[in-house]
C-alpha cells in the first residue's frame, strides 16, 4: 500500500524508495480540509465503445508456443516467479512476442526505471500493431499526467484511470484536498495486478510495477511473488480485466488529465525519458550454476533442487526469448475477482464479504481438513476471522501465519490492527512468524530473493499442502471490503511444495506466549538450536513502539 507524496516530472527517473502516506492519515487530512475546500467533480461519463479480449487467440505465437506444453484438457499450465528481475523480464518478453493484444492492469505503475521501461515496451508493441489497453489505479499517478497522456497519444494505445481524482493532480495532498467531500469514493481503490498477452498467457500476483517490487531499487526491496499462467485460466483472467475496462468507474486519461504540450512534444519527452530507464537485469542460469543474488549456505542447500524446481523459474524469460517453453505445472484452477459493486461501496456499507475475493478465500481456507498457511504482508483480521481461525484450531487444523515484523513492515500503522489479535491467535495455537529485515543477512542465507530485501509483499495461502492461492489480496479489512482484488486458486500439490520450500524459518522471528504471564515474546532461532528471546518487537525503537500505542486508538481498523 505505498504512496508517493512528492511531485515528479516524468522526465526524472527516481532511484529512492517512495515515501508513504497511510490511508488513515490521508483520511484525516481530507477531513481537516473539508471546511476550506470545494469538491471537484468528475466529468460527465462519455460512453466508450466496449472492447474485449480476442476470442481467436489460437493462431498467435504465444498460443502456439504454450499449446506444445499444455495437457489439452481443462487444466492450465503454471510456473512460479519468485525472483523480481525474472518476473519483470517475463513481462517484457511477452510484450515482444504478442501478436494481437496486451491487457495490463496495475495498482501502481511508477515513473521510475521499472515503470518507464515497461511503458516503453508497451509503446514498442503498439508500434508493431498490437492493441494495448493499460488500466491504472489513479491513486499514485500524481505528477505523471503528461507521461500517461504521451503514452496514450501513440497509435494502438489506450490508457484508462480507475476511480480518478478530477483535480489537484500535481500532488498527492492536492488531490485529496480537491476531493475532500468525495472521500468515500476516492478511498476505494483497484488493487489488482494483471498482465495478459494475446489472451493466451498471463502473469498475476502481488507485484506492482515499480523498482522496489522487482529488486531494482538501490535500498530495500520487497519479497514478492507472481505466477505465469497459460491455458483456460487465462480466459478467466481476461474476462475479469474486461469487466473493469468497460466499467463506468474508469475514464480515458484524456478525460481527466491535461497538458499544454502538443502531441509531438509529449511523444518526444516520452522517448527521452523511457530511453534512459534501466530495468532490472535477469540472468540466465545454467544447470549447476549459482543462482543470482544468492550467497552463503543457501546456494549449497538448494543445489539438488536447482534443475527440478528453481532453474525454470529463473530462466522463463529466456525460454520465451527463444520460443522454446519448458514444462509447466499442470493443474485445475479458478480465478477469483471482486465485482464492481465493491467499488460502489456495497460491501463496506453492508459490512459483508459476499461475492468478494476475501469471502472466497476465507470460505476456501475454512474448508481445510489438515493445515493452512497464510502469507500476508498486512494482517488485520476481523473478530469474525479470528473466530473462524479458532474454529479451525478446534477441529485440529494446523494454522500458520507469516507476516511482516514491526521492524520490516513498510506500513507500521497496519501492525496496530494485527497487534490487537496477537495474543488470542497464539493462545489458539496459531504458529506465527514475522519476517526480520536483518536475520537473513546475519545468517548469510538470502534465499531466492537475494541480498536486497526488506518488507514482505507476497500474498499467498496454502490449504492442506495441495491447493494454493496467489494474488493481490492482503488479509486485512481494506482488501476485504474496500479495495478490489484479484487472484487464482490452483490445485497443485507440487506448487504447494515449491512455495513451502522457499521459506527460511530462521530468517523470521517465531512468536509465543510467556508461560508466566501470557505476554508475547519473539524468538530468534539459530541453526544450532540456540534461542535469543525478546519481550518487545525486536529491531525497533522505543519511539516506534510509543507512536503505535499512542496513535492506535485513533486509527480506524476498517481503514487498515
Amino acid at each position: 500500500m505505498p504512496a508517493t507524496t512528492s511531485t515528479r516530472s516524468f522526465s526524472d527517473v527516481p532511484d529512492a524508495w517512495p515515501s508513504r502516506w497511510p490511508y488513515w492519515a490521508l483520511a484525516l487530512i481530507a477531513g481537516l480540509v473539508l471546511l476550506c475546500s470545494g469538491c471537484a467533480a468528475l466529468p460527465t461519463p462519455t460512453p466508450q465503445p466496449a472492447t474485449t479480449a480476442i476470442a481467436d487467440f489460437e493462431p498467435t505465437r504465444l498460443a502456439r508456443m504454450t499449446e506444445r506444453v499444455l495437457p489439452g484438457d481443462d487444466r492450465s499450465g503454471f510456473r512460479l516467479l519468485p525472483f523480481g528481475p525474472s518476473a519483470f523480464a517475463t513481462r517484457i518478453e511477452l510484450t515482444r512476442l504478442a501478436n494481437r493484444t496486451l491487457d495490463v492492469q496495475y495498482y501502481l505503475l511508477q515513473a521510475d526505471n521499472t515503470g518507464l521501461a515497461l511503458m516503453r515496451a508497451l509503446r514498442d508493441a503498439a508500434a508493431r500493431g498490437v492493441r494495448v489497453r493499460l488500466l491504472v489505479d489513479d491513486l499514485y499517478t500524481a505528477g505523471e499526467d503528461e507521461l500517461l497522456l504521451a503514452l496514450a497519444s501513440f497509435p494502438n494505445v489506450e490508457v484508462r484511470l480507475f476511480n480518478p481524482f478530477p483535480a489537484g493532480r500535481g500532488s498527492q495532498l492536492g488531490r485529496y484536498m480537491a476531493s475532500g467531500f468525495d472521500f468515500r469514493r476516492i478511498n476505494r481503490r483497484m488493487h489488482n495486478k494483471l498482465f495478459v498477452a494475446d489472451n493466451a498467457v498471463a502473469v498475476a500476483g502481488g507485484r506492482n510495477m515499480a523498482d522496489e517490487y522487482v529488486m531494482n531499487a538501490d535500498g530495500s526491496n520487497f519479497v514478492d511473488m507472481d505466477v505465469f499462467a497459460a491455458g483456460p485460466v487465462v480466459r478467466d483472467f481476461s474476462r475479469a480485466f474486461d469487466t473493469f475496462w468497460n466499467s463506468e468507474v474508469v475514464y480515458p486519461v484524456q478525460a481527466i488529465a491535461s497538458s499544454g504540450l502538443a502531441r509531438g512534444e509529449l511523444q518526444a519527452r516520452f522517448e527521452a525519458a523511457t530511453a534512459r530507464a534501466r530495468p532490472p537485469e535477469a540472468t540466465e542460469v545454467a544447470p549447476g550454476d549459482k543462482l543470482p543474488g544468492i550467497d552463503g549456505d543457501m546456494a549449497q542447500d538448494i543445489a539438488e533442487a536447482l534443475n527440478t524446481r528453481l532453474l525454470p523459474m529463473f530462466n522463463l524469460p529466456f525460454e520465451l526469448q527463444r520460443a522454446r517453453l519448458g514444462p509447466l505445472l499442470w493443474a485445475k484452477a479458478r480465478v477469483v475477482a471482486d465485482p464492481l459493486t465493491k467499488t460502489a461501496g456495497r460491501n463496506q456499507a453492508l459490512d459483508s464479504l459476499d461475492e468478494t475475493v476475501a469471502g472466497e478465500v476465507v470460505y476456501w481456507l475454512t474448508g481445510a481438513l489438515d493445515h493452512i498457511k497464510m502469507v500476508s504482508p498486512y494482517f488485520v483480521p476481523s473478530r469474525g476471522a479470528v473466530a473462524s481461525i479458532g474454529a479451525l484450531r478446534a477441529r485440529g487444523v494446523g494454522v500458520e501465519l507469516v507476516t511482516n515484523s514491526l521492524a520490516s513492515t513498510d506500513e507500521p500503522w497496519v501492525y496496530i490492527g494485527y497487534w490487537a489479535h496477537m495474543r488470542d491467535l497464539l493462545d489458539m495455537g496459531v504458529e506465527i512468524r514475522e519476517l526480520s529485515p536483518t536475520l537473513s543477512a546475519k545468517r548469510k542465507r538470502y534465499g531466492i530473493t537475494g541480498r536486497r530485501t526488506g518488507a514482505l509483499h507476497m500474498k499467498n495461502a496454502i490449504r492442506d499442502h495441495r491447493e494454493v492461492f496467489l494474488g493481490s489480496l492482503n488479509l486485512d479489512q481494506r482488501s476485504a471490503k474496500i479495495n478490489t482484488e484479484l487472484g487464482v486458486i490452483i490445485d497443485s500439490p507440487e506448487m504447494a511444495a515449491q512455495l513451502e520450500s522457499f521459506a527460511d524459518v530462521g530468517s523470521a522471528y517465531s512468536l509465543r506466549l510467556k508461560p508466566a504471564n501470557g505476554g508475547v515474546e519473539w524468538v530468534e532461532k539459530e541453526d544450532d538450536g540456540r534461542e535469543t528471546v525478546y519481550d518487545i518487537p525486536p529491531e525497533t525503537t522505543a519511539w516506534q513502539r510509543f507512536k503505535l500505542r499512542v496513535m492506535g486508538p485513533f486509527i480506524p481498523e476498517s481503514e487498515l
